[in-house]
């Protein structure tokens, strides 16, 4: 069985290879990207804009013009390469599929972007039309026009300080607020005056500070949506190392240890990568580190062999009584990982892996660099294990210096209901200015834990905007949506008075090239459902007796039921005119009660996702768009995927009467 680590490795080798600009040469062997920048103050984030793509470089671009003021579109530009490598850190508020941004929905719509003076044809267009999505997702319709209002933009015109305050607050999760550049200036990412232009270098640096921001600790750092974050453990950076130096003139065992190496990071190792690393478990090669570290990658060997190899690796690590953090990390990691993979299947495995890792413990001298690297995984073990207790106290002992420690500790005191000794522990914390990481992870967990602290609030606000959503007497929703590959774009009208509906539109099946036409009539008084079929050019008559969908069941509870049976969690955004409360229900919570449930589809396998982005307008309370995306395994393997978004107008002259004409052909 491959080891999954080594996905996660790949992916790492990938992003660096994409981050390479050709043609520049590294800083750290003294070479500098531009002619202009050896003695600016930001050269250094300037360099490190070039290395991850911020900006271009090569023979043809010679200068940067740090002093020169950057425009609106370039600053856009930048923000959109900085959201492309840092990502993730917002997708669990944004869960935008690769490319989303070339639809303005989920299915059908042209690209559009609300200003007439960028032009498609532009270079401009595409990270302006990305960035204005983006913004649109996070903080609702046109939120990108609380920063350039109007028809124009002017995409050529400098951006100010307090233009650019705005939109890096937006990118941070910051609050509504007319104080953007002093909130800004506080983080000493941006200076001087609102109407101040700002400069490309003094953009370099807002750039750098912020890549920093996304690629350090998630926004919401106690979230974990799909159940999988929990307990969190170190990110190992280099997972391919030799654990030795080399030079060109090698030994016959030392080249058959680098090839085996070398083939296991391309993923062309074989029976013989492994039969040559055996032969090297031996004392006449001083490495046996690697030697036993590379072997416990054997797929070709059970997951206990290899568990068992993983431990003689960290032996070995002993018997040559030099201490490296770094390297007793990943090896602790190796041992975690493969704990893991046989823990899916076995969950005692946990306590008897934790048993043989303890041992290890009194080799180390406690509160040092090598202490912490061992012992994050044996607190990972300890609640693997069921010991939460054991394990908070251990994350308790170093969580100051530890930003995993410090995040797991706060996690599982909220999980276990003590949240006042949770906000207690991260209030009591005061991190060196220096260690910047542990700065904003202690301001992101303050943050985190008050908006748990208005969970009740927030349903509430969200409850109030449903009621009277479902109160209207009528209304109108235009949508699109994608259900397992089939596009869907829709005009429902609701008359609640008349107790009818009707949904017009049409469809594109996966398996055809041309639109199908949608037309149907719901009685909510009856629970009949009248649909045309196009293919038989006949209306279908079906009752609403069940669910067949897992995201039915759930859409069917109101927000009360969701906090109380299915742990739903809410965060709340406020920026420009709307309120923006994002609901995710945990995956382990969803499955648990999702296997209790009879479905239309059958039993319930897995749920991977289930999340809702709900736009409330401030003034009249009312839901305006809906933004959801679900995925749904069942036990016949079919992989539900489902995600559109809704539009509400609640003005539109809706009446609706379901024809006799329909109601007649169906009784036929």
């Amino acid at each position: 069985m491959r080891k999954r680590i080594l996905t996660f490795a790949c992916g790492v080798l990938v992003t660096s290879m994409l981050t390479i600009t050709p043609g520049v040469a590294s800083a750290a062997g003294g070479f500098l990207p531009y002619d202009d920048i050896s003695k600016h103050w930001a050269r250094s984030s300037i360099i490190r804009g070039v290395e991850a793509g911020l900006f271009a470089a090569g023979s043809k671009v010679p200068h940067f013009y740090p002093n020169r003021e950057m425009t609106r579109a370039e600053f856009v530009a930048m923000l959109d390469r900085v959201y492309q490598g840092g990502q993730y850190q917002l997708y669990p508020l944004t869960f935008l599929s690769e490319h989303a941004e070339l639809s303005k929905g989920e299915g059908f719509a042209e690209p559009y972007l609300p200003y007439k003076d960028v032009d498609r044809l532009t270079w401009m267009y595409g990270p302006t039309l990305r960035v204005s999505f983006l913004l649109d997702r996070l903080y609702g319709p046109g939120s990108i026009q609380t920063v350039f209002p109007g028809e124009n933009m002017s995409p050529n015109q400098a951006i100010s300080q307090d233009e650019a305050a705005k939109l890096l607050l937006m990118f941070t999760m910051g609050e509504d607020s007319s104080l953007a550049l002093e909130e800004v200036k506080s983080w000493g990412w941006l200076e001087g005056e609102k109407n101040d232009k700002l400069k490309r270098g003094e953009a370099a640096a807002a750039a750098d500070r912020l890549m920093q921001y996304l690629m350090q600790d998630p926004i919401l750092p106690l979230l974990d949506y799909d159940g999988q974050k929990f307990p969190m453990v170190p990110e190992i950076q280099d997972v391919f190392p030799l654990f030795a130096t080399y030079t060109a003139q090698k030994s016959v065992e030392e080249q058959k240890y680098v090839d085996a190496v070398d083939a296991i990071i391309n993923q062309m190792d074989s029976e013989q990568t492994y039969s040559d690393l055996r032969k090297l478990e031996t004392r006449s090669f001083p490495n046996q580190i690697g030697a036993h570290y590379y072997l416990s990658w054997d797929p070709n060997i059970t997951l206990e062999d290899n568990l068992n190899e993983a431990f003689l690796a960290i032996d070995a690590y002993f018997e040559d009584k030099i201490i490296l953090p770094e390297t007793l990390q990943l090896l602790s990691a190796n041992v975690y990982d493969l704990a893991l993979q046989m823990g899916s299947s076995d969950s005692k495995i946990y306590g008897k892996v934790l048993e043989r890792l303890s041992t290890y413990e009194s080799k180390v001298k406690e509160d040092t660099d090598e202490w912490e690297s061992l012992v994050i995984y044996l607190a990972a073990l300890e609640i693997k294990a069921g010991k939460i207790d054991d394990a908070l106290t251990r994350y308790r002992s170093f969580a100051a210096e530890n930003h995993e420690a410090l995040t797991n500790v706060t996690y599982y005191l909220i999980a276990q209901d003590r949240m006042a000794e949770a906000e207690e522990l991260v209030t009591s914390l005061s991190p060196y200015k220096n260690d910047t990481r542990m700065v904003q992870l202690v301001k992101l967990l303050k943050q985190d834990i008050s908006s748990l602290k208005e969970q009740s609030a927030i349903a509430l606000d969200l409850a109030y905007s449903l009621r009277k959503m479902d109160r209207a007497s009528t209304m109108q929703v235009k949508g699109e949506s994608v259900l397992s590959g089939y596009l869907f774009k829709y005009t429902q009208d609701i008359d609640r008075e008349k107790k009818a509906s009707r949904t017009t539109g049409y469809f594109q099946s996966p398996y055809k090239r041309i639109l199908d036409p949608m037309d149907s009539y719901t009685d909510t008084k009856d629970r009949i459902h009248y649909t045309y079929d196009s293919e038989s050019e006949q209306w279908v008559k079906n009752r609403i007796n069940k669910l067949d969908f897992l995201h039915e069941w759930v859409g069917a509870k109101n927000i009360n039921e969701r906090i109380r049976d299915l742990n739903a969690r809410y965060y709340k955004q406020s920026y420009g005119r709307y309120d923006v409360i994002t609901e995710w229900i945990p995956r382990p919570f969803l499955e648990e009660k999702g296997r209790q449930v009879v479905l239309g589809k059958g039993k319930i396998l897995s749920a991977p996702l289930y999340m809702n982005k709900y736009y409330i307008d401030r003034e009249s309370d009312q839901l305006i768009q809906h933004f959801w995306r679900y995925e749904e395994i069942y036990e016949s393997q079919e992989y539900v995927a489902y995600s559109g978004t809704d539009i509400y107008e609640y003005n539109a002259n809706v009446k609706v009467t379901i024809p006799e004409q329909v109601k007649n052909e169906v009784s036929r």
